[in-house]
């Protein structure tokens, strides 16, 4: 083989179904259905018209098609115009285009993420560190 692509991509095709637990360090690219638990070090992409019916558990997603469970992006989710999510969202970034839908609760930063999947309370708001208030100078009024 002459040049090896750079990157190794797994693509579930457009006409496959799968179901169970997928663990990966490279990326992933779903163009289909697949169904159980994701885990990565590396990217998830759920194309358009593709569906992903998993919790997700990645460094970064990109969402143009649907996923329904709980997704922790250690570092950015992507939703494109024509993504639906269906479940809570944690993420270090979160890339949100006009169009995309989701149902859930989110949360969004560098020290939420740090609290890893599942660290958050459910239905409990991240606990973010307060910032220092500098002290309010008085004014000389007589």
């Amino acid at each position: 083989m002459a040049d090896a692509p750079k990157e190794n991509i797994t693509t579930i095709a457009k006409d496959a179904k799968f179901s169970g637990e997928m663990v990966f360090q490279n990326t992933v690219r779903v163009l289909g259905t697949f169904e159980g638990t994701i885990k990565g070090s590396g990217e998830l992409q759920v194309a358009a018209n593709a569906k992903a019916k998993a919790n997700i558990e990645v460094n970064s997603v990109i969402v143009d098609g649907t996923v329904e469970g709980n997704v922790f992006a250690k570092d950015k989710l992507q939703l494109n115009a024509t993504s639906v999510v269906n479940g809570d969202v944690t993420a270090g970034k979160m890339i949100v285009a006009e169009g995309a839908v989701l149902f859930g609760q989110c949360n969004v930063g560098a020290d939420v993420v740090k609290a890893g999947p599942g660290g958050l309370d459910k239905g409990q708001p991240a606990k973010v560190p307060q910032q220092q208030q500098q002290p309010q100078q008085q004014s000389a009024h007589k």
